[in-house]
C-alpha cells in the first residue's frame, strides 16, 4: 500500500467514526429525563395545563355521574334493592325530564370527553418531543384544551336549564377546539 493508499482509508475510517458518533447522539427512545431537559417553558406548562384540565375534566364527569345518579333515585329508576328511592309510581312528570337531561348529559360527556383527552395527551406528546421550536404550539394547545373544558362545564349547564340554541353553540365550539387539539399536534410533529 502506497502512503496516499493510507490516508484515503485512514479518511474514510475518520468519516465513518464521525458519523457513528453522530448516531450514537440521537436517541431511539426518549426517556423521561431527555424530555424535560429538552422542554422548553412553555412546553412545561402546556403539559401541567394538560393535566391540570384532565383532571377538571375527570372532576366533571364524576359529578354528572353523582347528578344521573340522583336523577334516578328521585324518578324511582334504581334497582330494587335501593330502598331509600322514590317508587316509580311517585316520580312526578319533572322528576322523569330531570332523568332523561341527566341521561342525556352524562352520554354528551361520554361521546366527547374520553376522545378529546386522547387527542389532547397525544398532541402534547407530540409537542414536548419537537421541544423548543413548538412553543406556539404549545401555547395554542393549552388555549384550546382550556376553552374545551370550559365548554364541556358550559354544556352541562345550558343542558340542565333547557337552552337547546346556547347547548348547540358550546357543543360546536368544544368540537371545534377537539380539532384544533388534533391538527395543532399534527402541525407540531412535522417541525
Amino acid at each position: 500500500m502506497t502512503s496516499s493508499n493510507i490516508n484515503l482509508l485512514s479518511e474514510s475510517k475518520s468519516e465513518q467514526q464521525n458519523h457513528n458518533a453522530s448516531k450514537q447522539q440521537a436517541p431511539l427512545f426518549l426517556t423521561r429525563s431527555s424530555v424535560v431537559i429538552a422542554m422548553s417553558s412553555m412546553i412545561t406548562q402546556a403539559v401541567q395545563a394538560t393535566a391540570v384540565l384532565s383532571a377538571v375534566l375527570w372532576f366533571k364527569v364524576f359529578a354528572t355521574n353523582i347528578g344521573l345518579g340522583g336523577a334516578k333515585n328521585n324518578a324511582g329508576t334504581r334497582p330494587a334493592e335501593d330502598t331509600y328511592q322514590k317508587d316509580a309510581a311517585e316520580a312526578t312528570a319533572e322528576d322523569k325530564t330531570n332523568l332523561d337531561r341527566a341521561q342525556r348529559i352524562v352520554n354528551n360527556d361520554l361521546e366527547n370527553i374520553p376522545y378529546t383527552m386522547v387527542l389532547a395527551w397525544g398532541s402534547i406528546y407530540c409537542i414536548g418531543t419537537v421541544g423548543a421550536s413548538a412553543d406556539s404550539n404549545a401555547l395554542a394547545h393549552i388555549v384550546f384544551y382550556t376553552i374545551f373544558v370550559v365548554c364541556r362545564f358550559a354544556h352541562s349547564i345550558v343542558y340542565i336549564k333547557g337552552l337547546s340554541t346556547a347547548r348547540s353553540i358550546v357543543w360546536l365550539f368544544g368540537v371545534i377546539c377537539s380539532f384544533g387539539i388534533a391538527i395543532n399536534g399534527a402541525i407540531a410533529s412535522f417541525k
